[in-house]
């Protein structure tokens, strides 16, 4: 019969259809008349290239609560439902759709990359939506925003623009993480850090007017050393004290760089001697701004050495390490190399690789 009850519950039946008339009788809106106290939640807005996990559900399932709570104390409640473009895990996925088709951004572009940008987030950003009304989300669903949208953009524009008035933002050179196939600069929230087999290399500096005089440093990035600015060791380490103030003499470049102290340098890890690449490493970053050293950026955006690099230029980071290894043995430099965990910072997006700098 068709008027029987079935033997089971049957959720997705039974919650969708309930789903439905809640949101088609206005349940969940908010009025913009109202004599009623106000109450309001902005959702947190979910990346428009993924879906949501049970991450989002757990959140989402605390804020409906509290919503569902004060619409029926008699508030006019609203949650605001949204996304977020995600700028680079969208740029990301894109991309990897083009080069199924043999296509690149830069060949398409950048206005009809953009395009197709915004194509995808029309085809694929309403699931996140749909799956928030499948949890049962009581949003205000004609109030939807996207965080590109025109109105919300605007916002964000001006409130820049007073800050920047108000010199409360400033331009200045700064550290940050780099991916060197996107070439744009990704947050820490984007960047985990993995620890894996590498190889630490004990590199003699020279000082410079004293051939024989030389300081060894411990490296797990030989390459980087065309971008130091200085020699680091403790203030209090007794080997060096006579050193600090002098200079050494930079291996495979023209250069001198001075011999600065720093308590950052651990006196008893390795020989007491750390490199200091400024525009590399972000502990070297801070001994450089207190030592007013110059910052030598050796990247080109897309990962590879630049001209700074000297005769390196143009290769691949890997490629420049073999390579300046070569050269450092060439010129009996490398005074031992032993094994060691390095640890590395990797983008979160789906990129092959990424550096600092």
């Amino acid at each position: 019969m068709s008027n029987q009850l079935p033997d089971r519950y049957n959720a997705a039946d039974v919650e969708s259809r309930i789903y439905k008339w809640w949101e088609e009788a206005g349940h969940f809106k908010a009025a913009d008349q109202s004599k009623k106290p106000p109450f309001a939640i902005i959702l947190p807005p979910p990346n428009v290239t993924g879906q949501l996990h049970m991450g989002h559900a757990l959140d989402h399932t605390i804020q409906d609560l509290i919503v569902r709570w004060k619409r029926m104390s008699g508030f006019n409640t609203l949650w605001l439902p949204g996304t977020d473009h995600a700028g680079i895990a969208t740029q990301t996925v894109v991309e990897r759709e083009l080069r199924k088709e043999n296509k690149s951004r830069r060949e398409m572009g950048r206005e009809p990359f953009v395009e197709k940008v915004w194509e995808w987030k029309h085809q694929y950003g309403n699931r996140i939506y749909e799956q928030m009304r499948r949890l049962g989300d009581s949003c205000d669903w004609e109030r939807a925003t996207f965080t590109l949208d025109d109105g919300v953009s605007t916002a964000v524009r001006k409130v820049f623009v007073d800050l920047y008035k108000r010199n409360m933002i400033y331009r200045g050179t700064r550290l940050v993480n780099w991916s060197g196939p996107l070439e744009t600069a990704i947050s820490d929230l984007e960047v985990e850090h993995k620890e894996t087999k590498g190889t630490l290399y004990h590199i003699a500096y020279s000082v410079d007017g004293d051939p024989s005089t030389k300081l060894v440093v411990a490296t797990t990035r030989p390459e980087t050393m065309l971008g130091d600015t200085a020699v680091a060791v403790h203030p209090e380490d007794e080997r060096y004290k006579k050193l600090i103030g002098r200079r050494v003499k930079l291996p495979l470049t023209d250069r001198t760089i001075p011999i600065v102290a720093d308590t950052y340098v651990d006196k008893e890890f390795g020989t007491g001697v750390v490199k200091i690449t400024p525009a590399h490493d972000f502990n070297d970053y801070q001994v450089g701004v207190r030592h007013k050293l110059e910052m030598i950026n050796i990247l080109n955006k897309n990962g590879t050495l630049n001209e700074n690099a000297g005769r390196f230029n143009g290769l691949k980071v890997q490629e420049a390490r073999k390579q300046v290894l070569a050269a450092l043995k060439e010129a009996e430099l490398v005074v031992k190399k032993s094994p060691m965990f390095i640890r590395w910072a990797i983008a979160r997006v789906p990129v092959r690789w990424s550096s600092r700098f």
